[in-house]
């Protein structure tokens, strides 16, 4: 990573109270994985747990790393929009919890 930009984002982030997020993840792992998590039929798989960050939240933020294939990124957002319909109650996740809590998730496989 860029020092500079390193540098500036600490700065940024030095003065912010950590703040409360439920993180969804859409993971593609593709044919044949073997793995710990069970993918759907397209490859896919959603976790959900909760985390605390330093960055500000708006009502909703997806974040998509440039090496993800578009199609692959829509069907996960999709998938990601239908289980919080059908389970509201995760975004109690974001809760303030113990420490020893934070690391709870959940496999949502579809």
């Amino acid at each position: 990573m860029d020092q500079d930009l390193f540098g500036k984002k600490l700065a940024q982030y030095a003065g912010k109270k950590p703040k409360h997020f439920l993180q969804i993840d859409g993971f593609y792992y593709g044919e044949g994985y073997d793995g710990y998590f069970s993918p759907d039929g397209d490859g896919d798989s959603i976790k959900a747990r909760s985390t605390v960050e330093l960055m500000d939240g708006a009502a909703v933020r997806v974040l998509i790393p440039i090496d993800t294939n578009p199609f692959v990124a829509a069907r996960l957002i999709k998938k990601i929009a239908k289980r919080l319909e059908q389970r509201p109650e995760l975004i109690d996740l974001a809760k303030p919890e113990p420490e020893e809590n934070h690391l709870l998730h959940e496999d949502c496989p579809f």
